[in-house]
């Protein structure tokens, strides 16, 4: 060991002088939002005309969604089914109309019962005009304009695949 104290080992210092500028923190960038569908009420009722105007439809609406400020770990878990459904519902062969009242009063009613999880079948659309689906486009935005709705996924293969939903509702507040 040395004998010599610390500061004769280390010699001669000079203070470090601050010259007032700190490094920018990093930014992550801003996430876009996705605009949101308006409706006039938890009656999600359709206009008369069909929500597609070619043979293909949106994917953008057909895809998964969730609401902001939902954390992506609970989309993902949607998806792979992990969630119980407690209540389904079938639209396949009904109008647009006849669907969207159904599905207004079935979101409300599950809300009531206060099931977290549901399924929405409105089938694959094989059947349709121009084998062109009308209702699943159709369902996707009823479902992003409903309050209730907190993010929907497609069922897995298991549970009906492409032509059916898993819906994830918030819960009713009670007034």
């Amino acid at each position: 060991m040395n004998d010599k104290p610390f500061r004769e080992l280390i010699g001669k210092v000079r203070p470090l002088t601050y010259d007032g500028i700190e490094p920018e923190p990093r930014r992550t960038p801003p996430r876009r939002r996705r605009q949101e569908v308006q409706t006039d009420g938890p009656a999600l009722v359709a206009d008369a005309r069909p929500a597609i105007a070619s043979d293909r439809y949106d994917t953008a609406v057909c895809g998964d969604y969730h609401r902001p400020g939902l954390q992506r770990a609970v989309l993902k878990k949607l998806k792979r089914g992990q969630f119980p459904v407690q209540d389904e519902i079938d639209l396949h062969g009904m109008t647009l109309k006849e669907a969207g009242a159904l599905l207004g009063a079935f979101i409300e009613h599950a809300r009531g019962q206060r099931f977290g999880c549901v399924r929405v079948i409105h089938g694959k659309g094989l059947s349709s005009p121009g084998r062109s689906p009308v209702l699943k486009p159709q369902v996707a935005r009823w479902l992003r304009g409903h309050e209730g709705v907190l993010a929907y996924a497609a069922a897995r293969d298991a549970d009906g695949g492409s032509g059916a939903m898993f819906v994830l509702l918030r819960a009713r507040r009670e007034s």
